[in-house]
């Protein structure tokens, strides 16, 4: 996906709502937002396009996918080089690339660069219809209201088959392509929020792709998010 025409759309929306304060000058979340957090192999990507297609536009504002591009948008709004991205590749993040790299100066420290992913991704939930792909998403934003949080889960097999037919690779490669990026995400939130990326307590939803079939589960979240709406707008109805 290309990230800049994405958040060029976005940012004059973002502007609006972003002066738009509650109670001590913080921005209230104008609209709701969707976390998608998944073990490797599960097509999260996919999910997220499909949402966006299916979700309504809300306030003239579409809902958006952000994913690999918030690392680009991070670093252009805080002009840091673009090279920059190579140190941060998804879910990749660990103390020793961190220290080691401040310390021989390829780079700025990477948890202030983590840090200022983080803020942009809260920046970007608050502004709502916003889809949220990785990146520890869920727990950036736990705290932050009209937030649908929804984690994709398989048996392993079943994502050591799907990946290796999707990328056209054997089950052996896949097997490992999926360990790895399964552990490297379990590292990245528990570093950078000392959480269990597989709790299920930190999301509204968790499916198991391998039993709900595709379109069914882009039906359940599209009426779960339509039905929190309705659910919000009586809480406030009744203030």
């Amino acid at each position: 996906m290309n990230a800049l025409p994405i958040f060029q759309k976005a940012e004059a929306y973002l502007n609006i709502q972003l002066t738009r304060t509650g109670p001590g000058g913080t921005p209230q979340p104008v609209g709701p937002f969707i976390t998608i957090s998944r073990e490797s192999g599960t097509d999260g990507s996919a999910l997220a396009r499909a949402l966006a297609e299916r979700l309504p536009v809300g306030d003239g504002h579409p809902w958006e996918v952000y994913s690999g591009n918030l690392i680009e948008e991070m670093l252009r709004t805080n002009n840091l080089p673009p090279h920059l991205a190579r140190y941060l590749p998804e879910d990749r993040v660990s103390e020793v690339d961190a220290s080691v790299g401040e310390v021989v100066g390829l780079h700025p420290n990477l948890w202030m660069l983590v840090a200022k992913t983080n803020e942009l991704i809260r920046r970007l939930a608050r502004s709502g219809h916003a889809i949220l792909l990785g990146r520890g998403a869920a727990f950036a934003t736990l705290d932050l209201a009209h937030g649908i949080h929804v984690r994709l889960v398989a048996r392993p097999e079943y994502r050591d088959a799907h990946a290796a037919r999707s990328l056209g690779i054997s089950v052996g490669e896949a097997t490992a392509r999926n360990a790895e990026r399964d552990a490297a995400r379990q590292r990245y939130v528990r570093a950078t929020f000392s959480a269990n990326i597989a709790d299920p307590t930190a999301y509204d939803l968790v499916i198991n792709v391998a039993q709900v079939p595709f379109p069914v589960m882009v039906d359940l979240i599209v009426s779960y998010v339509a039905a929190h709406e309705r659910h919000a707008a009586t809480l406030a109805g009744s203030h």
